[in-house]
């Protein structure tokens, strides 16, 4: 081996070896709720989707240390139009890093029938996602399936001949007998 070639194979076992060492910093996963679920979910500007939403959050040394996490203002906004909000959420670590926020619906907004209707029609949504979904899992482990077995040819039905007989004709006159057996 060459000396460029050990160089090269030196540093990459090291390089290995450093990434084996690294560590991950730990996430804190915050569920946002909403009453009733369905109302879209808003971080500062940015919208994230409808709520039940899980957002992670990177905790650092300094969290850590602290025993909590300080999250950004976070609001919900239903299809009726009613909202709420909260400037800041401080999530306590020792609780644990998977935790949840609710966030519940105005009482004195009109629409509340509206936004439970916008609800279960966001859940029944899923269920025909899920549904459609299973059944494209299906079709496509049939199609695996066939493909992967080995295909049987078919052969076709033999000719069945009949039996071979022993016959004898005779001639009498302007008539012809034929005797088999």
């Amino acid at each position: 081996m060459d000396c460029q070639s050990l160089k090269m194979s030196t540093l990459l076992v090291l390089m290995m070896l450093v990434a084996g060492c690294a560590t991950t910093s730990p996430v804190l996963n915050v569920t946002y709720l909403s009453d009733p679920p369905g109302a879209v979910l808003y971080q500062e500007t940015k919208r994230f989707g409808y709520a039940p939403m899980t957002l992670q959050y990177p905790v650092t040394n300094e969290d850590q240390k602290r025993g909590y996490k300080l999250l950004k203002g976070t609001s919900v906004r239903w299809m009726s139009g009613a909202s709420a909000e909260i400037s800041s959420l401080r999530a306590d670590l020792n609780t644990g890093l998977n935790q949840q926020f609710n966030f519940a619906r105005p009482d004195n907004y009109p629409g509340r029938e509206d936004d439970f209707r916008f609800s279960l029609e966001l859940e029944r949504n899923a269920i025909m996602r899920r549904q459609a979904q299973a059944q494209e899992d299906q079709a496509f482990f049939q199609m695996y399936n066939a493909i992967s077995k080995p295909q049987q040819i078919q052969q076709p039905a033999p000719l069945v001949l009949p039996k071979p007989r022993n016959c004898t004709s005779t001639v009498v006159g302007n008539t012809v007998r034929t005797t088999c057996y």
